[in-house]
């Protein structure tokens, strides 16, 4: 019993040793994977803020019609803003009307 006593401590002290070596390894290994996760997160956030920045620069109404103009389309600004109530007539309807009108009156059918 007395040769079992060392051999038991010596497998012992054995073991936590190897418990702790295998523990700093591990410590060592997980820091690297977040060193390598918290830098592609602040590379995705780069790219995220590039790209918002990118929207923003399509979105703007100068670069909007330097597209839609580059692609062959006529978008009118209204030079004059008007306000029509219900029952108003939209101001090209009324020109067309008085038109009409003005031909009905000076005999053209």
């Amino acid at each position: 019993m007395k040769t079992q006593r060392p051999v038991l401590l010596v497998t012992l002290f054995l073991l936590v040793g190897l418990l702790t070596v295998w523990q700093q390894a591990e410590t060592l290994r997980l820091g690297y994977r977040i060193r390598e996760r918290e830098e592609r997160l602040a590379e995705l956030e780069r790219g995220r803020r590039r790209l918002e920045a990118e929207v923003s620069r399509c979105r703007a109404p100068d670069r909007v019609l330097e597209r839609a103009s580059a692609l062959g389309v006529d978008l009118a600004v209204p030079n004059e803003w008007r306000v029509l109530r219900p029952g108003q007539a939209a101001p090209q309807q009324a020109e067309a009307a008085a038109g009409l009108a003005d031909g009905r009156r000076s005999g053209r059918p």
